[in-house]
């Protein structure tokens, strides 16, 4: 029990060295099984103890249509959720874990593409231009880390065994965080917005694991998998 849970080994290739496929795979269903039981429990007591004044989070407009479109069957709703969104929550949060200098460049492009976009949505009218303006400085970006920071840089902070498995918590954590957008955030329910992606941060747990002992493609898979269990059972 304990190795499931120690930070230090869970963000190491200790298991892809010294364990099989099916145990990795087992191990990441465990962990994020385990992971999201407790979240609920977190989340189900602060709902309890704070004032309702406090839990009353409010979805986007977008958020909405989106969770409306899967109740509905609605196959562009099915498609976002499933496949295009897990492809690029992996991409932006998980694909840099490998401390690869392209894999790197590319995340720090779809991480500022996601702070710009969501920066830019309030004050550009014009949501194609703001689309454009953001790509262009997102890939500029990306350009510049991929030009300035050595792989020597890269390897040594992979392979310093605490500060790497830090630097994986803080990604998860900045996963989790993520999710926040998917409410009407204000300073009263700030709290129990933050409290509500503790889900989130049991997937990106569980789901970093995976990335650094089996590969970029087994996280989307998993990812997606999630996804569709929870547009399933969205429809029940």
């Amino acid at each position: 029990m304990k190795h499931l849970i120690d930070i230090k080994r869970l963000f190491s290739t200790y298991d892809k060295s010294n364990r099989s496929k099916t145990y990795i795979i087992t191990k990441t269903i465990v962990l994020f099984l385990g992971l999201s039981v407790c979240a609920e429990l977190f989340i189900a007591v602060c709902y309890f103890l704070l004032p309702s004044c406090m839990t009353n989070l409010v979805r986007t407009t977008a958020e909405s249509l989106t969770i409306n479109g899967v109740k509905s069957f609605s196959l562009k709703a099915w498609v976002w959720v499933i496949i295009i969104a897990p492809m690029m929550e992996e991409t932006t949060h998980r694909l840099w874990l490998s401390m690869k200098k392209t894999h790197v460049a590319v995340s720090v492009a779809f991480g500022l593409y996601y702070v710009l976009g969501f920066i830019m949505v309030n004050y550009v009218q014009n949501h194609v231009v703001g689309a454009i303006s953001c790509g262009v400085v997102s890939v500029f970006a990306g350009t510049m880390f991929y030009s300035l920071v050595s792989e020597d840089v890269l390897e040594k902070i992979k392979c310093n065994s605490l500060l790497y498995p830090i630097l994986v918590l803080l990604g998860c954590m900045a996963f989790s965080l993520a999710h926040l957008t998917n409410y009407v955030i204000t300073v009263q329910v700030l709290l129990f917005g933050v409290v509500s992606c503790f889900r989130q941060l049991a997937g990106g747990i569980s789901l970093s694991y995976l990335r650094i002992n089996l590969g970029f493609f087994y996280a989307v898979l998993f990812h997606c998998s999630i996804n569709l269990v929870a547009c399933l059972l969205a429809t029940l």
